[in-house]
């Protein structure tokens, strides 16, 4: 165990996550021809493609936390709204998640760059089974103030039988204390610089309730230079 992690049910259950590993999906988009091009404007910005599409990413355990206030360093980091699944006491449970990362140490390696910023989870969780039979309906949302960030559906990303065949190919099939970010959704605003406050949702329309957490960001900036 690198961690342990709290979560709160909707009828006030707590559930205790005592977090073994933690993985970040990438390249998740659900269109080929939608992946096909988002690889051509990375490729264009000079970024190679990952050795797999989907990729699976190891992070550090001890990255992850629902804290409302993380710190980084330097003005690259930006917030990346993500479904987020956890394995605790035999089930699965959905909370929502910011994949944070700097995005100037991703551009030369997309694994370093996952694993140089806190990554963010929530406070609240659903159980999966409340949700699977809809799951594509649910929408992640991403806010800076009044500025919407990200939007979208789960639909437009991996399922999550794939997922979930994803992570057991690739990772084994102890689930046991794993904890995955499921992959993100469309960007629609320039992501903010500096401090700043994101408000990460993800909303169940048919239920018509959400998950919601909001964390501050702090910049650290280097006492020399302009590392």
């Amino acid at each position: 165990m690198f961690a342990s992690l709290c979560f709160t049910l909707a009828d006030g259950t707590q559930v205790n996550l005592e977090l073994r590993r933690a993985l970040a999906a990438g390249v998740t988009g659900r269109d080929p021809e939608k992946v096909r091009a988002h690889l051509a404007r990375q490729a264009a910005l000079g970024i190679q493609p990952p050795p797999h599409v989907p990729m699976l990413y190891p992070l550090l355990p001890t990255l992850v936390t629902n804290a409302s206030d993380i710190g980084v360093i330097g003005m690259d980091s930006t917030p990346e709204v993500e479904a987020v699944l956890f394995h605790a006491g035999g089930i699965d449970y959905l909370t929502v998640g910011s994949d944070h990362t700097d995005r100037r140490i991703e551009a030369t390696s997309a694994l370093q760059g996952k694993n140089s910023c806190p990554k963010i989870v929530g406070t609240t969780a659903w159980p999966v089974s409340e949700v699977r039979d809809h799951w594509d309906e649910l929408t992640l949302r991403c806010m800076c103030g009044d500025t919407l960030l990200q939007e979208g559906k789960l639909a437009a990303i991996l399922a999550y039988d794939n997922l979930i065949a994803l992570v057991r190919e690739r990772d084994g099939a102890d689930a046991e204390g794993r904890l995955v970010f499921g992959g993100t959704v469309p960007t629609l605003a320039p992501p903010p610089k500096g401090d700043v406050t994101i408000a990460l949702e993800l909303n169940d329309p048919r239920a018509g309730r959400r998950l919601r957490h909001v964390y501050r960001v702090h910049v650290r900036r280097a006492y020399f230079g302009d590392a």
